[in-house]
């Protein structure tokens, strides 16, 4: 059990309740045998790898930093944060910052083999991908839980449209894509590899994201998973807040967001709109991308700013709900179990509290780029007045394209294994609805001028 002191939080947390499926941290014997089966596999895999350092950092020199490898500095505050913090109850034991801090060395020694992967590209399409405009990019940033995903693949129908698959934002190596279907894909069938996709995620965590690997996706998951951040949650509350928050930027964050991570995605796009077929009309297709990275707003409108942006806003004590069961699934790291109940609670709830703060702010700028914000029920309830809008405001389109769809496909969203209530994780309803007062108005707002505006 695990006592909370925010005015949010204030009630115990068990780590597993009557029916809940039996996902919980490992053993410290068995843990133990793990760390040491994997402390001998990272050395010959570094002793391996130690030949590319040189060719790696050669690139380095020519085309700098790859912007989907690890950062030393990050690595080092992983490490020092993983043997100095003391998070509460159930705390940190010896053997999880151990099998963790294996986690930070084993991104060291991929790093040259994923840098020589991007310099690849460099050197076979550096010239074609410099004179691939991005021009008036839809950037779809929301919440988590927020529906955005489903919006994200009704759009990614369009054929105007063109967006980077959750396989390409995982590997984004433009010689990659063009060689798998010669290849990998003359082995493995689509369904084949969406069949071994399912078999590494948990049942519950299933329930809740409905992935495919060939679909697009949330652009910041790879993001972290290449870096450190997706470690946060199992290290401590209040390093997850600071790490896996999109809402603003944590001093020590800003490169990451401000820099690599717009320079990340300036490039895949200019590979996903190189790897593209024209769009029916003949013309080049425009590119999308879905993520929650609305601490990299300001930065992404800097580097492109004929961009349109586009958000769905859900109530976010639901959002919030959702949230946390999701990432309780989330298959973070499937050796050391979940992160505990009540740091995810603590830590969603006060990041979540300070994204819907900046997104208000965010959205509701007059001057700059075009800001489209659309409401979940109103998603729900009017799926054609909802796309009708967006296609109006962020891709100039006056007319509802006849692929669209105009009703939702079914889904079951009640018979989850794992389904806590927010009290359950110990979170006040009614104090979190308060303290978002001016959110839930300004939600109402954006409705009501986007109807007016409809009309």
């Amino acid at each position: 059990m695990i006592r909370t002191s925010s005015p949010l939080l204030q009630t115990d947390v068990a780590e597993r309740l009557p029916g809940e499926s039996p996902r919980a941290r490992p053993a410290a014997p068995i843990l133990a045998l793990k760390v040491l089966a994997r402390a001998l596999l990272l050395a010959v895999a570094h002793t391996l790898s130690a030949p590319l350092w040189l060719p790696y950092l050669v690139g380095v020199a020519v085309w700098g930093w790859p912007p989907h490898v690890v950062r030393l500095g990050q690595v080092r505050r992983y490490l020092r944060l993983l043997w100095t913090v003391r998070p509460a109850a159930p705390g940190l034991p010896l053997g999880i910052r151990a099998w963790l801090s294996l986690s930070v060395l084993q991104k060291i020694v991929i790093t040259p083999y994923l840098g020589l992967a991007w310099f690849l590209d460099e050197v076979l399409y550096g010239h074609a991908l410099d004179a691939t405009p991005v021009t008036a990019p839809l950037l779809e940033i929301s919440a988590g839980r927020s529906g955005s995903t489903q919006l994200a693949r009704y759009l990614e129908a369009d054929p105007h449209l063109v967006a980077p698959s959750f396989l390409q934002a995982s590997f984004p190596y433009l010689w990659l894509w063009r060689l798998a279907p010669h290849t990998l894909g003359r082995l493995l069938s689509k369904d084949q590899v969406r069949q071994k996709f399912e078999t590494i995620l948990p049942p519950d965590f299933l329930e809740r994201h409905e992935g495919d690997p060939f679909l697009t996706d949330t652009f910041d998951a790879p993001f972290y998973l290449a870096h450190l951040n997706h470690l946060s949650p199992l290290i401590a509350p209040e390093v997850m807040e600071a790490d896996f928050g999109f809402g603003v930027i944590a001093p020590h964050n800003r490169a990451l967001w401000e820099e690599t991570f717009v320079a990340l995605l300036d490039r895949v796009a200019r590979k996903t709109l190189l790897h593209a077929p024209p769009a029916p009309d003949g013309a080049p297709p425009r590119f999308f991308v879905k993520g929650h990275f609305l601490c990299a707003a300001d930065a992404l409108e800097r580097r492109f700013p004929d961009a349109r942006f586009l958000t769905i806003v859900r109530e976010p004590a639901p959002r919030i709900r959702s949230a946390v069961n999701y990432l309780h699934a989330n298959p973070l790291d499937e050796a050391v179990g979940p992160a505990p109940w009540a740091w995810l609670a603590a830590a969603v709830t006060r990041s979540e509290i300070t994204y819907c703060e900046r997104e208000q702010v965010w959205f509701s700028q007059i001057d700059g780029p075009r800001r489209c914000v659309v409401r979940f029920e109103d998603y729900v309830a009017d799926l054609p007045g909802v796309m009708a809008e967006v296609y109006r405001t962020c891709l100039d389109t006056p007319a509802l394209p006849d692929h669209v769809p105009t009703a939702h496909p079914p889904r079951e969203r009640t018979h989850y294994q794992v389904n806590r209530t927010l009290e359950q994780v110990g979170i006040d309803e009614v104090a979190l609805n308060e303290r978002l007062a001016s959110y839930a108005l300004w939600r109402r707002a954006s409705a009501e001028q986007l109807l007016a505006e409809t009309l």
